[in-house]
């Protein structure tokens, strides 16, 4: 059975008279990589900062390796590795040694620790450059590194894909998807770029007006979200004149439709009537935009 060690228990937050949070409860599993979504101005960015003790809690808590961050912030934030936004580094001096400095932070990091994350990240040969030559990304792998120095087994970050490019991106997915399955560390990740997100990560939060609308993983907020279904056949030329159906019409041998099981059945009978071969029918998934969309009642990300 896996371990908790990130669990949010009814937490509120108010700033003044006004509400940001209100019972946001949810939970991370080591292994785990929990994608935290919602609307600009949800909440996303105060939960981080509560459960990091930036923030006070008005009421409910925050317990990190059953450790609550109210009550024993020290133990509770002792394997807790986080980047908000963009990581902090010093520009003028090179990677390894921005690495040193953090180090000295610890009482328990070695050099040896160094040697790990560097090959963890993919650093190796630009680790003695200075960090004011490396790309955005290469900038924050080296944040992850900093971040995973003193062998945290729960990681926290806000926004970590802004400004990356595509190969920036997808270094950083290939990155946590390794340490959450190598390492057992649970990743917790706020972003609003859900196509990403939806390529890695196995769990989800959805939150909106500083409250959870769902929390599950995947695989389950997407089932029933879609009901179109993609026909491959060997002409489309006819098919409207056939079909009764809104369809939309793909390529000269494929067109969707939006319908269930039962009225897929009498259309895919039409067609063999109509001496129309079908190939294929197929399913299509929703992806995790539209599955967000219906759960926010259209609630964009931006």
């Amino acid at each position: 059975m896996s371990k908790t060690v990130l669990k949010c228990i009814n937490l509120h937050k108010k700033f003044g008279k006004k509400e940001i949070l209100n019972d946001i409860s949810f939970e991370v599993e080591e292994g785990d990589i929990l994608a935290f979504i919602g609307p600009n101005g949800s909440g996303k960015t105060t939960t981080i900062k509560c459960m990091l003790g930036l923030n006070t809690i008005n009421s409910g808590d925050v317990i990190i390796n059953d450790y609550s961050i109210k009550t024993d912030f020290k133990n509770a934030i002792e394997r807790v590795g986080a980047i908000v936004e963009n990581p902090d580094l010093y520009m003028n001096l090179s990677g390894l040694e921005n690495l040193r400095i953090f180090k000295n932070m610890y009482n328990n990091v070695i050099d040896e620790d160094i040697d790990r994350v560097v090959k963890v990240v993919g650093l190796e040969t630009r680790i003695k450059d200075k960090v004011s030559k490396y790309s955005l990304g290469m900038r924050q792998r080296l944040g992850i590194a900093q971040a995973l120095l003193h062998k945290p087994n729960l990681l926290i970050l806000d926004e970590p894909t802004n400004g990356l490019d595509p190969e920036g991106i997808k270094d950083l997915r290939d990155l946590l998807k390794k340490i959450a399955e190598e390492d057992k560390i649970g990743v917790f990740i706020s972003s609003h770029n859900l196509a990403e997100l939806e390529s890695f990560c196995n769990k989800v939060c959805i939150i909106k007006s500083g409250k959870v609308i769902e929390t599950n993983t995947i695989s389950k907020l997407k089932k029933g979200i879609s009901n179109k279904y993609i026909f491959e056949v060997s002409s489309t030329l006819k098919i409207k004149t056939i079909l009764k159906e809104k369809i939309n019409v793909l390529t000269d041998t494929t067109f969707d439709v939006d319908a269930d099981r039962e009225q897929i059945a009498k259309i895919n009978e039409k067609l063999v009537k109509e001496r129309i071969k079908v190939y294929s029918i197929t399913k299509e998934e929703a992806s995790l935009e539209e599955a967000f969309l219906s759960k926010t009642g259209g609630n964009q990300i931006v």
